[in-house]
């Protein structure tokens, strides 16, 4: 397996002869992919919603249904994001 500083020498060959603008086109690619791919999957939102996880037991019913449609709501934009 190749070292650190020999993965960063042959990026660094590969960017030599890109333009300006094919640079920053890599550096957002490079982004992205660090961005979606590279990070762990677990979210705020989970352990936002676990919080909860003890005093569910305890809800009127119409506490209950709240609580599902705020869920659920919240579920609608997880997709969402922003764009540079």
């Amino acid at each position: 397996m190749l070292s650190r500083v020999m993965y960063e020498q042959q990026l660094h060959e590969e960017m030599k002869g890109l333009s300006a603008h094919e640079i920053e086109r890599l550096l957002k690619l490079v982004h992205l992919v660090r961005e979606e791919f590279m990070k762990p999957k677990t979210t705020a939102e989970a352990a936002s919603i676990m919080s909860f996880a003890g005093c569910l037991g305890d809800l009127k019913a119409e506490d209950e249904t709240v609580f599902d449609q705020a869920v659920a709501r919240r579920s609608m934009f997880t997709e969402r994001s922003q764009t540079l």
